[in-house]
């Protein structure tokens, strides 16, 4: 697809007229992934931010997300365009799976998955290169305060079929959360659409012109310290297991945002995920979601 790194970084160079990054392109492919392949230290993120504000150019013509690149293009990044780097960082993570394709770990509360651009550092993607996973690219979402199972694939996209899995939701998801109760049901699901509500933080929440959710929730044990519940989130909304227990009156505790009982950390753990052909992947619960429980 792209020169080797060391390759590319030999034909990296400036001009007097405009200060650019440029490289040559050596074999046909996407755009994308030609970019970060020449720069490995640059987040998937940012690399997609830089296509859509039209800093790139392919032989002097401005190329987006998804451009095929041909054998001998001349491919230029503006030096203007600040990207996010992801260094590596000696950040020891419970590995709970991997083979060939895949790396899983348990991703500790607090910790956000990628840097952005007031965090740079102390991320799990931070971590997995520092582990040594240098071609590693998280490949779906868990909220900084959500611990739990992280999948990484352990090449760049065009390499593996996992991402795939996930945009067709044909990996299984399962959560722990912690509400205060009273849980009148052992089993229901909840069906609200989840939209942007740009007058609340965080933005998204109920709204009826949002995006189909399905949710299904079970009680799993009752005690002093709430009530235990596993969580299935059918479709993949941006906080949705979140939102939905709070539209039931019972918000998850720790949960802020969201009107939850103040605990010490957003009692959300993704415990297990079902990926085909992988099995399922668990983390151990976290020592709070055991104790207080009868």
């Amino acid at each position: 697809m792209a020169l080797p790194v060391d390759s590319a970084a030999k034909i990296q160079c400036n001009t007097a007229e405009a200060p650019a990054r440029i490289w040559r392109v050596e074999s046909a492919g996407r755009l994308e992934v030609f970019l970060q392949e020449c720069m490995p230290d640059a987040s998937r993120e940012s690399i997609r931010r830089a296509l859509a504000a039209g800093a790139c150019r392919v032989d002097g013509e401005v190329r987006r997300l998804g451009f095929r690149l041909t054998t001998g293009a001349a491919v230029v990044l503006d030096e203007g365009f600040r990207l996010t780097e992801v260094r590596p960082e000696a950040i020891a993570l419970e590995v709970l799976y991997q083979d060939d394709e895949l790396v899983a770990v348990n991703k500790p509360a607090g910790m956000l998955a990628h840097p952005t651009s007031r965090e740079r550092m102390g991320t799990v993607a931070n971590a997995l290169r520092g582990m040594g996973f240098l071609s590693a690219h998280i490949l779906h979402r868990l909220d900084r305060d959500t611990s739990g199972v992280l999948l990484a694939a352990k090449s760049l996209p065009r390499h593996s079929p996992l991402a795939k899995l996930f945009g067709e939701r044909k990996v299984e998801k399962r959560y722990l959360a912690v509400v205060a109760g009273p849980v009148g049901w052992e089993e229901t699901a909840v069906n609200l659409p989840i939209g942007r509500d740009p007058n609340r933080r965080p933005p998204w929440d109920v709204s009826l012109d949002g995006a189909p959710s399905q949710t299904r929730l079970r009680v799993l044990e009752r005690g002093e310290a709430g009530v235990l519940l596993e969580a299935e989130p059918v479709t993949g909304r941006t906080n949705q297991i979140r939102i939905h227990l709070a539209a039931l009156g019972m918000p998850i505790c720790g949960d802020r945002a969201y009107g939850g009982r103040p605990a010490g950390r957003l009692m959300l753990h993704a415990s297990t995920l079902l990926v085909p052909g992988k099995g399922m992947i668990t983390a151990p619960a976290p020592s709070e979601f055991k104790t207080g429980f009868s």
